[in-house]
């Protein structure tokens, strides 16, 4: 699907009405793509008040609301080993009852995450633009393409 910035918004914040404790959103593309404006959009639809500021530097910022534990992980300064995701206590996140927006999630290894959602976001030939892949994803490893209900276009 094709979303303009008031559109990519838009999913984050449904997607955030449908997440459940444990549920993880991996946000996958290039620098520049929109991964932080939908995970700020996301975390404000969970009830986030308050700056939202990258994690590039610390990695993970938790906050709390809706009586939920919930992190925003940003994965773009680590290379990606088990060690290292281990270390900064990753994995141990992705299994825990935590909700969790996870930015640059191909460095995840594969199965990473249980349930939750995958967002890949693109460049069109329209800087304003961007071409969006969504899907649902549950416990037993299955797919479900969930673009029904999150149908944009540029404006809207």
């Amino acid at each position: 699907m094709l979303l303009d910035l008031a559109g990519l918004e838009d999913l984050a914040r449904r997607t955030a009405g449908m997440m459940r404790p444990g549920d993880a959103v991996l946000l996958v593309g290039d620098l520049g793509a929109g991964k932080s404006v939908f995970a700020r959009a996301l975390l404000r639809g969970l009830g986030v008040e308050g700056d939202i500021p990258s994690p590039s530097f610390i990695v993970d910022a938790e906050y709390s609301s809706l009586g939920l534990s919930i992190h925003h992980v940003d994965l773009y300064r680590l290379g990606g080993s088990a060690g290292e995701l281990e270390a900064f206590g990753i994995l141990d996140l992705l299994a825990s009852d935590s909700v969790a927006v996870v930015e640059w999630a191909d460095r995840l290894p594969e199965g990473a995450a249980c349930s939750g959602f995958r967002v890949v976001l693109g460049f069109t030939g329209d800087p304003l633009v961007r071409e969006v892949g969504f899907e649902r994803f549950g416990l037993a490893g299955d797919r479900h393409d969930t673009e029904a209900g999150f149908r944009g276009t540029p404006g809207g």
